[in-house]
């Protein structure tokens, strides 16, 4: 296992397994599609340019080349100009009928496809590690109005299990203002519900827009680092702003939604006012114990417990609860927004070189005030903040309406509340310079930049593996995740001939080199479904009818077979010179668009 991630840890041989495997598994289509029609193969060849190995077998020479970019299968007779003897004919591929070369042509990519389908269906036996669909809410969201809260399990949409995230995520988008009866599983109980998702206008990863169901939920959880403020309960306890909790009462606590679960357990309350009122009413017995186990300077792996005794309720706590409902004048915000987590505290901000893009908005931050220590509370008015994803899509909101007014717009004004590492509340007017950019389209766009980094980071549930059932359940699930990728490339295909994505985007092989590289890192299963859609986008690049590829060799056949002759020489010489010219463009495009991502990022 060692030697593997070491193998998969270096993004060069990554990528000449990727595409080695790939490319491989192409040419062998044709290779065999040859043999079985009586075609001579004289070469079989993997990778293009000066021969590193070869050895001979019969008539074919098999070579592996120096640039593993491609590869080709030479059949005998393959040159237009060259006569063939009649004796020789047979095996030639120039002579064969033309229903025999079209199959030859189409092996190639049919052996792509036969690759992506086998490596998907053995991922579904193995098992493909799947997100729970326990869900993060954000504030103000469909999912809240209609009493979600972070933690809440889907089980049942329309009397339909959801296992997974994904399930989910496609329930909710294709039901855009549909009613929807749900189930969910809420700290051990099952609670029934109903909701509308909200139809939204949404960007797709290529550019264009289509509309689709949203209720506002993620899938990444806040810690149990908790931000103290200064006149909070934990306050009152002695807990201070980085402090883990890790258990209360004995039960385990990684999110700080369970935290939440638990602090209504233990109070049986709702909310930090709830408590205040018990508290100062005596409503507490010697039934009512917190014991809380929390990890302070993690570093030092230093475990401190701290235990609370209702009955022996002392004049700190309720001097507390006196202070709290004096000072809160009343207001009852659930234990759910009023629970901070240090994942939205500044720990520092990023170190970037000199001449690095983001160092204007960088220096923007600090001098309106934002340090070290400060945990995001709120943004020019769109409430509370209870997680990095809702503040980010709020400082993305800020820089579209603020560049839809001008579109001259240089900097972005920026009111923003924050609570210092004593506890207090500031608010900070920040004017932060915007950075121009490039999307993931390659479209130019203004950027604001948060170059800090955090106290603690979000936390992801453990995916889970999901297997398929039998065999045939295996091979099902394969056959439509193939089919699925082969939809996202055909899109692919078509916005790019009708210039919705620019050529900027298309990748050669440095980007690929990187894609496998990244793949490598995720793991074995990441890789081989990497794989598996690489080797769905070269079948299907290959069969463009483009002259040089698989897609324009059928076309010929097809014309020559409507025909009803072989055509003219020159014809066939023009379009094979055609076929080179493109290729070489091709190669130009990519390899350009390949050292411009480089010097960018």
């Amino acid at each position: 296992m060692e030697i593997l991630q070491t193998i998969f840890s270096n993004t060069i041989i990554a990528f000449i397994i990727l595409i080695g495997v790939v490319v491989f598994v192409h040419e062998l289509g044709h290779f065999v599609a040859g043999k079985i029609f009586g075609i001579q193969v004289e070469e079989f060849s993997i990778g293009f340019g000066p021969k590193a190995f070869s050895i001979k077998k019969g008539t074919t020479d098999y070579r592996i080349n120096w640039f593993p970019l491609g590869g080709y299968v030479r059949f005998y007779g393959a040159d237009i100009e060259e006569n063939i003897p009649m004796e020789n004919r047979e095996k030639s591929i120039l002579h064969a009928k033309v229903y025999k070369r079209a199959i030859v042509s189409f092996a190639g990519p049919f052996a792509n496809f036969v690759l992506s389908f086998l490596v998907l269906t053995g991922i579904s036996i193995f098992g493909i590690p799947q997100e729970l669909p326990v869900i993060s809410v954000l504030p103000d969201s469909v999912a809240e109005g209609f009493g979600l809260e972070t933690g809440d399990k889907f089980l049942k949409i329309n009397e339909k299990e959801v296992a997974n995230w994904s399930q989910l995520s496609s329930a909710i988008s294709k039901n855009a203002e549909n009613k929807l009866s749900v189930v969910i599983e809420r700290d051990g109980k099952e609670v029934q519900l109903e909701l509308i998702p909200k139809k939204e206008e949404v960007e797709t990863i290529f550019g264009n827009t289509q509309f689709v169901g949203r209720i506002g939920i993620v899938n990444s959880f806040n810690s149990p680092n908790i931000v103290v403020s200064k006149d909070s309960f934990f306050a009152s306890l002695g807990l201070k702003s980085g402090d883990k909790i890790l258990k209360i009462n004995g039960k385990e606590t990684n999110y700080l939604f369970e935290v939440i679960y638990a602090l209504r357990r233990v109070t049986n309350t709702q909310s930090e006012y709830n408590l205040a009122l018990n508290i100062k009413n005596n409503k507490y017995t010697t039934h009512s114990p917190i014991k809380f186990e929390i990890e302070r300077n993690g570093e030092h792996k230093k475990a401190e417990k701290l235990a609370i005794n209702f009955e022996l309720l002392d004049n700190k706590l309720k001097n507390w609860a006196e202070s709290y409902l004096s000072h809160k004048k009343m207001r009852d915000i659930p234990w759910n927004k009023a629970l901070l987590s240090t994942d939205q505290t500044v720990a520092l901000f990023s170190d970037l070189p000199n001449g690095n893009k983001m160092l204007s908005a960088q220096d923007g931050w600090k001098s309106c005030g934002l340090a070290p220590g400060d945990t995001l509370y709120s943004v020019d008015g769109y409430g509370r903040i209870l997680s990095l994803s809702q503040f980010y899509i709020w400082l993305d909101k800020l820089t579209k309406s603020a560049i839809q007014k001008s579109d001259k717009l240089t900097k972005a004004n920026i009111k923003m509340d924050v609570i210092r590492a004593n506890g207090a509340q500031t608010t900070l007017n920040c004017s932060i310079p915007l950075r121009q950019g490039v999307d993931h389209l390659n479209r130019e766009h203004l950027f604001l930049d948060f170059p800090v980094q955090y106290m603690t980071q979000n936390v992801a549930l453990k995916p889970v593996l999901f297997k398929a059932n039998s065999i045939l359940d295996a091979f099902e699930k394969g056959f439509h995740s193939m089919l699925s990728q082969m939809s996202l490339t055909l899109t692919s295909i078509k916005m790019l001939v009708t210039g919705s994505i620019p050529l900027s985007n298309l990748g050669g092989p440095i980007a690929i080199a990187g894609v496998a590289g990244e793949a490598a890192k995720g793991g074995l299963m990441t890789f081989v479904f990497t794989m598996a859609f690489i080797s769905i986008n070269v079948g299907m690049m290959n069969l463009l009818p483009l002259p040089a590829l698989d897609g324009g060799a059928l076309l010929l056949h097809a014309v020559e077979s409507a025909y009803g002759k072989p055509l003219p020489k020159s014809i066939q010489l023009g379009v094979q010179r055609a076929g080179i010219l493109i290729l070489l463009g091709l190669f130009v495009v990519v390899f350009y668009n390949d050292i411009l991502r480089l010097i960018r990022f």
